[in-house]
């Protein structure tokens, strides 16, 4: 992956622990579900009457209206592309776990990322999220996708690479450090030999 992609294995071995812990939790919801949930909210008649009892006045009621539609077509492009990659892979669409926001696979990608990022590494012609070498070539693929070059030494550009594929401070900084740790590790280990 590091050959390929140029990003280091540290880095995504942070991401893949910070995510799913290697895989060990990959969210307790239907990825279908959620994304199919919050694209009815497009409609905004499906969620208005639980707003009735709120003091909401109709400035906010129509932004909330807007951001409503905003997200549920979101969800919807999100919902036909989790259904693309479950047929891609020969999966039950219905049987797919993800996160509250419908991310898949031990690297969580969104069902668009999981389309236009994911890696066949395992040679197998499916770019299967839930599989590890997969997950691991997908989630370098990302992160080169999103700025990062080869050796990089430059620090923001490392940043802002591992911040598109999480848009966090703290999560960035927990994949440094993770990645700093390993990296040091490793040096002590070539060390001692």
């Amino acid at each position: 992956m590091e050959k390929k992609f140029g990003v280091p294995g540290e880095v995504v071995v942070g991401i893949l622990m910070i995510e799913t812990g290697f895989g060990s939790f990959l969210g307790k919801d239907k990825a279908f579900v959620v994304l199919s949930s919050m694209a009815l909210c497009a409609d905004f008649s499906n969620i208005e009457t639980y707003l009735n009892d709120l003091p909401i006045d109709p400035e906010r009621r129509d932004w909330l209206k807007d951001r409503a539609k905003e997200k549920g077509d979101w969800a919807y492009q999100e919902f036909k592309a989790l259904l693309q990659y479950a047929e891609a892979n020969k999966q039950d669409p219905l049987t797919i776990p993800g996160s509250i926001y419908g991310a898949i696979g031990i690297c969580q990608f969104m069902p668009s990322n999981a389309l236009k990022y994911g890696v066949a590494a395992d040679g197998d012609g499916r770019g299967d999220l839930f599989k590890m070498t997969d997950a691991i070539y997908s989630t370098g693929h990302y992160i080169q996708g999103h700025g990062w070059n080869g050796d990089m030494d430059d620090p923001s550009r490392q940043r802002d690479a591992i911040y598109r594929y999480n848009r966090s401070t703290p999560y960035v900084n927990t994949v440094l450090a993770v990645a700093d740790h390993l990296s040091k590790a490793n040096n002590k280990k070539l060390a001692a030999r």
